[in-house]
């Protein structure tokens, strides 16, 4: 996790004061995400991810950082599920009535086009 520079959280001038505990130092302006407390929490994440997919669930991936973009594209189109690898939109998940109708928009222009 540490070479692969996840281990890295936000500047310090943007952090958020409920992140403390999760906080293990600060250095060059940055926190260090306590790395024990991640494994944890993405082992208890993996499981349940796993149990959603063994019950037929689909999944919205997101990761809109430019190293990660081809990357997730390219693993969700093999598992076919729905991704974001572009600009986030805010708002996409807690307003999901109007993102669904949005999406529902763009994809009859498309069809309607010809494209």
């Amino acid at each position: 996790m540490i070479e692969a520079g996840v281990h890295f959280g936000h500047g310090i001038k943007k952090g958020n004061p409920k992140m403390a505990p999760y906080i293990s130092a600060k250095r060059k302006g940055t926190h260090i995400i306590k790395l024990a407390r991640t494994t944890r929490f993405l082992s208890e994440a993996c499981d349940l991810v796993f149990d959603a997919a063994s019950q037929g669930k689909s999944f919205l991936i997101v990761a809109t950082k430019k190293r990660a973009t081809d990357l997730v594209a390219s693993g969700a189109i093999r598992a076919r599920f729905h991704y974001v690898n572009k600009k986030w939109f805010s708002g996409m998940l807690t307003n999901w009535s109007i993102t669904k109708t949005r999406l529902s928009q763009i994809l009859n222009s498309q069809l309607s086009h010809g494209q």
